[in-house]
């Protein structure tokens, strides 16, 4: 196989499923958010399912990107995997949502990397689950497969799948090497201690014997089937924790990740979000009938960083970011790495608010909910060491220190703590900013607490 057997399979399906006007078609879709994990998956999947399981559900099967082929240069590190996997700029071979035709006639969806679907038509019939997020309980009855379970990266429970069907034996190597690059991203490498679970490690052991990472792309040819790892193969396993070639393509696909400085601010929020339409407690029903709008934006860079030391442009950008999503409550969630390579996280909450009792109590209910939570060990913070307005705990090393060990309980700035108006957002806005000291928790933990706090 050459190197644009990939290439030539995706820009096929593409084709064959606008000339059937998607009639008889399983369009395979990630979340919203586009990261790697979501576009391997959802491409590994759609493999699966028309190699696989055609022979049994006569269905045929297209990955659909989460994003418009435009916004693709927000995400240098899906632009270098693509291109090593032989899918490259202008990206044609790719079914992305302005190919749709409106009245394309394709009702059967496979969700991977997500396990609910906001704003379906009533015709649309989720018909497979793949995702490692918090079950929200939908599908059992349309679903299958419908597998919901702890895994560092989607792709590995795609892999496992391929692993167990007959379509593995012609699974092309640009293919290999696109699953292979989320996992490697998403679990930096099987690091230890870090995100990485069994059936992460069984599914790279697994694609690392049917790629060499070190061989040029133009040179791969046809991959010879090799004995698949089990459960039990755990020298296997321990043995590709800290594979040289592993560790060299998470730290490339990092550092294209981390190169976000050409982006403005919008770009910074819209990059990596995920939005979610929560029904409030009834203790914090609202004008709007209790539904309100909230999005989490991840951003690769220190909150220093994205405020550009106390920019007023940067906070007009995320107030108009929030009016353009119709954002109640808008949570920026950052990671980085510091100046000793440890691992960083931060969290700035912006809450939408015009001095009413039930706005107030909504910020205030987000803020205590927050802070309570242990898995998280919140820090309150000050605006005033960005370079802003605003009360808080000022206390300290810089952002990218290494040696803020203080508590999360509030002990400092007590009377700022415990104000629910400081904001350098204007008057119609409340927010807070913390230093989150367990860094091991991300977005798909976030956002079922959130979920929690504000649904009750």
């Amino acid at each position: 196989m050459s190197t644009s057997t990939l290439s030539r399979y995706l820009l096929g399906k593409k084709t064959e499923f606008l000339r059937d006007n998607g009639r008889g078609w399983t369009i395979v879709t990630g979340n919203e958010a586009g990261d790697l994990d979501t576009i391997a998956s959802s491409i590994g999947y759609a493999w699966y399912r028309s190699h696989t399981e055609a022979q049994n559900t006569g269905r045929k099967a297209v990955a659909l990107m989460p994003q418009p082929r435009s916004d693709f240069y927000l995400r240098a590190e899906n632009i270098h995997a693509l291109a090593t996997a032989g899918v490259h700029d202008p990206f044609d071979e790719l079914l992305c949502p302005e190919d749709l035709p409106p009245d394309h006639k394709c009702t059967d969806y496979a969700l991977v990397d997500h396990n609910s679907m906001d704003n379906s038509s009533p015709n649309t019939r989720v018909v497979a689950v793949i995702d490692h997020h918090e079950d929200e309980g939908k599908y059992h009855d349309t679903a299958s497969p419908r597998i919901i379970e702890p895994a560092g990266s989607c792709t590995s429970l795609v892999t496992r799948l391929l692993m167990s069907g007959s379509g593995h034996t012609s699974l092309p190597r640009d293919l290999v090497g696109l699953l292979l690059s989320a996992i490697a991203i998403d679990t930096q490498a099987l690091k230890k201690g870090g995100k990485a679970l069994e059936v992460d490690r069984v599914a790279a052991a697994w694609l690392l014997g049917r790629v060499n990472l070190t061989e040029p792309t133009s040179h791969v040819g046809e991959i010879r089937t090799t004995k698949m790892p089990t459960d039990t193969d755990l020298s296997v396993q321990q043995g590709i924790i800290g594979h040289d070639g592993l560790r060299n393509l998470a730290d490339t696909l990092n550092s294209k990740k981390q190169a976000v400085s050409h982006l403005s601010t919008r770009d910074l929020l819209r990059r990596d979000s995920k939005k979610y339409t929560l029904k409030l407690s009834p203790f914090l029903n609202q004008e709007n009938g209790g539904i309100i709008q909230v999005e989490l934006a991840t951003v690769p860079l220190p909150l220093l960083a994205f405020f550009n030391s106390g920019s007023t442009a940067v906070l007009t950008a995320t107030t108009s970011w929030m009016d353009e999503r119709g954002l109640i409550i808008l949570g920026v969630l950052t990671t980085y790495r510091s100046k000793k390579d440890k691992g960083r996280r931060e969290q700035l909450w912006i809450v939408r608010a015009s001095g009413a009792p039930q706005q107030q109590r909504l910020a205030q209910a987000l803020f205590d909910g927050l802070e309570a939570e242990a898995s998280l060990a919140l820090k309150r913070r000050g605006f005033t060491r960005y370079g802003l307005g605003g009360g808080g705990d000022t206390t300290g090393n810089d952002e990218d220190g290494d040696d803020d060990t203080s508590s999360h309980d509030g002990s400092t700035g007590e009377q700022a703590a415990n104000a629910v108006s400081d904001s350098p957002f204007g008057p119609t806005f409340i927010a807070r900013v913390y230093k989150q000291n367990n860094t091991h928790a991300t977005r798909k933990q976030v956002a079922p607490l959130l979920k929690r706090i504000l649904e009750g």
